[in-house]
């Protein structure tokens, strides 16, 4: 007996166009216009409509399973969406504009197949071409027929595409985009100097021990525009730090090609921008809890009452409001109530004795000594250099025909290891002293001034101990006691 199918009273309209650029709905808003009219004439009900704009149904991503297993599968929430629906019955009918708009992977037309096949009538499913139909074993075979041919078409298209990024990336051309990367204009190929100068003054101070979060907060202070003109945060600042192309490198899926020149010119020495970028990667980087500090001390003073010496970890001081009628910033210790100290005049204290100290002849005893002394920093650079040239040569050779293609990657993958292993320890050697361009300086204190609070914070941070000792009385009824207040160089520990 032949069952026949009523028409549906709440059919899903699933549109869906790959590529839409900055959020163009032309197309999928098109689409929609064909379904209703479709629907029309077959006499169907609509019921929600799924809209899956600038969405591929061929690009698989790496999701987890829930086992944990990690597994490539094409993301399409709409779509997903929409067989939930006919799953619940919540839905009774599937109309799209055609087969290639429905699916592109043969996973997601099984799925939609198990569904359509799960009820008796079958669930209807129609498109405005024609091309989809599940009605019967013939429409079913056709379908998969005709989705295994567009998978294979995409298959060849992305091949294509793919062997074209790397053939654009090894001329050392950039990858066209939407939008110009900071710091460069005229497609990514010319230097803007305003921004190039953000990125060098950035990055070195990060290496200079200065925190993102302060970094991106001096950003912001400046009102200094991102590329779409909105403020900056510390994720989209970090993202533009850690670019390879600040450094004229480029990349080829997520890898640097060696030996390849950019046709953009750098922004950062090589070996600068990886030692920042070892900074900033660093999984045992320090980062401060809470909001960006906004005084010199905040996290750095130490809390010298005697509940608080000789802890494992000393207690810091962070700064709160206080005082009634008449509030001022003010120091309290970080772990407990029993110590409080107006902030300005101590910050004020601590920079004149910090800036005294610095303009001595012999500052140069509070740069820190350690690894970067020990190690020829000189020599690490020439032998990278030297190990690229030579993965350079590797190349010609093969070009030449004097090496084949498996001598040619037995080669580059020996020296590329060898190049990682002299990298890694250049990252660990490279770096700036935040008290180098202090250090013996006659005119420390201007210099001082001039400084944002990052540098000033990573220079207390670097050369000094400070322990701010409890008073005899209130500190809001006496005058500031420069005695309640112990600065221990580190040079002497």
């Amino acid at each position: 007996m032949t069952v026949t199918a009523q028409l549906p009273r709440a059919a899903v309209l699933l549109t869906r166009i790959s590529d839409a650029r900055n959020g163009d709905t032309a197309g999928v808003t098109d689409q929609q216009v064909d379904l209703r009219k479709r629907a029309a004439q077959l006499g169907w009900g609509i019921g929600e409509v799924i809209i899956e704009n600038d969405t591929s149904a061929f690009k698989r991503r790496t999701v987890a399973q829930p086992d944990g297993r990690k597994v490539q599968r094409v993301v399409r929430p709409g779509f997903r969406r929409a067989l939930e629906l006919l799953q619940s019955g919540q839905a009774d009918g599937l109309l799209a504009l055609d087969l290639d708009r429905t699916a592109r992977d043969p996973r997601d037309l099984e799925d939609l197949i198990d569904i359509v096949e799960s009820r008796r009538p079958h669930i209807p499913v129609e498109s405005v071409t024609g091309s989809l139909r599940l009605a019967n074993d013939a429409d079913i075979t056709m379908a998969r027929v005709l989705v295994a041919m567009a998978n294979k078409s995409s298959r060849d298209t992305a091949r294509r595409v793919s062997r074209a990024r790397l053939r654009q990336a090894e001329e050392g051309r950039p990858r066209h985009s939407g939008r110009r990367p900071f710091g460069y204009e005229d497609g990514g190929l010319v230097v803007r100097e305003s921004e190039a100068a953000e990125i060098r003054k950035a990055t070195d101070a990060i290496l200079a021990g200065v925190s993102l979060r302060q970094v991106t907060a001096d950003l912001r202070r400046r009102n200094v525009p991102t590329v779409t003109g909105v403020s900056w945060t510390s994720v989209a600042w970090k993202d533009v730090l850690l670019r390879p192309r600040n450094a004229g490198l480029v990349v080829h899926r997520g890898e640097i090609l060696e030996g390849v020149t950019a046709a953009w010119l750098a922004i950062l020495p090589r070996d600068t921008w990886e030692a920042m970028v070892a900074v900033l990667t660093d999984p045992n980087r320090r980062t401060s809890p809470g909001n960006t500090p906004r005084w010199l001390g905040s996290l750095i003073y130490r809390c010298g009452h005697p509940d608080c010496i000789g802890l494992d970890t000393p207690s810091t001081l962070r700064v709160s409001m206080s005082g009634g009628k008449h509030v001022r910033p003010a120091y309290r210790c970080f772990n407990h109530a029993h110590l409080t100290r107006v902030a300005e005049p101590l910050d004020m204290h601590v920079s004149a004795v910090l800036c005294s100290r610095l303009a001595r002849e012999d500052a140069v005893g509070l740069l820190p000594t350690g690894r970067a002394d020990r190690i020829d920093t000189a020599a690490l650079a020439s032998e990278a250099n030297a190990l690229r040239e030579r993965i350079r040569e590797a190349k010609d050779l093969w070009e030449s025909g004097v090496l084949s293609a498996a001598d040619l990657k037995t080669r580059q993958a020996r020296l590329a290891e060898k190049l990682a292993g002299v990298q890694a320890e250049l990252r660990s050697a490279a770096g700036h002293n935040p008290v180098a361009d202090l250090a013996g300086h006659p005119d420390a204190a201007e210099v001082w001034l001039g400084l944002d609070l990052g540098r000033r914070r990573a220079i207390l941070d670097a050369v000094a101990i400070v322990w701010v000792l409890p008073l005899a009385k209130p500190p809001g009824r006496a005058p500031f006691n420069p005695d309640s207040v112990k600065i221990k160089w580190k040079e002497q520990l």
